[in-house]
Order: C-alpha cells, then structure tokens, then sequence
C-alpha cells in the first residue's frame, strides 16, 4: 500500500494514499480572528469553502513553516461522496512510498491510547514513523470545531 509522507515539526507521518485527493502548494487562506486554534483557515476549491487544519499547530502548538516543501494534502471529509473536502497543512511533503500493509496493525507497529488521531507508530530504515488515521482525525476536528458537523453536498 501506498503512503504519502511528510512532517510535522520534527517527526515524520504518514496518510494513507488512496484517502488522498490531491497535493496542492501552500495556497493564501483566510482566517478570521475567532478561528479556533489548529484551523489555518480557509480557501476556495472548486467554488467551495475548504477548511485547512495546521497540523503542527493543533499537535505541537506551533504554526507549520512556509518552506518550498510545504504543502496542503486535500482529503474528502467524509466517505460519503459529497465532494466536500479539507486541507491538512504540512511540511516536508516529498516523498509517497510503499509500506507493508500489515505493518501499521502487525506485531511491530505501537499504538497509545488516548492520543489524538494518531494511528500506530512503526519503525523503518529512517526511523520512527507515525500513522495518521484520518477517521479519527476528522472526528476530532469536528469535536474541537475545526471541521463543520453537517456536510452538504457540492453543487
């Protein structure tokens, strides 16, 4: 299975691939001023309001730098196929690899309780590399008010 990965802060993450829409560069958001913290904003796609989660922001509490590799990773924000859609904001977006499809849930891969979003941590040749399970992730965000609760569908 396929990974696309890339860092927040120091550490390296990964999404799975096929629960990615689209890899854009950094594009000019908007944010009003009560935006809750993690929500970088929000930009046009496709004649719909996307939301932008920093994901530095809401796991560390530090804003994502702007650097060349930093991207926005565009996902569809619910299964359903509505065609609404958010932005996860990263850095170091460069590299999309295959993994073993057994390794996030096998003998080798940990997993913390209580850890927001996160799916299991395994170990490769460069390391430690955190999962990200973006069902949780978007349950989260909806429960911390960076995502919206009802979803309509895109005209």
């Amino acid at each position: 299975m396929l990974w696309l990965i890339f860092h927040v802060g120091s550490e390296r993450f990964a999404i799975r691939s096929d629960r990615v829409d689209k890899v854009l560069p950094t594009v000019e958001l908007h944010r009003t001023a009560l935006s809750p913290q993690g929500l970088a904003g929000a930009f046009s796609y496709r004649g719909a309001v996307t939301p932008v989660i920093d994901l530095a922001q809401w796991l560390l509490g530090s804003k994502t730098p702007l650097r060349l590799s930093s991207r926005v990773i565009l996902v569809p924000l619910d299964a359903e196929p509505t065609g609404r859609k958010f932005g996860l904001l990263a850095e170091r977006v460069v590299e999309l690899r295959s993994l073993d499809p057994g390794a996030a849930s096998g003998s080798d891969a940990t997993t913390w309780s209580g850890t927001l979003a996160l799916g299991p941590v395994i170990a490769d040749e460069q390391g430690l590399l955190q999962m990200l399970d973006i069902d949780k992730l978007i349950t989260e965000a909806r429960r911390h008010a960076l995502l919206p609760t009802s979803v309509e569908p895109v005209a």
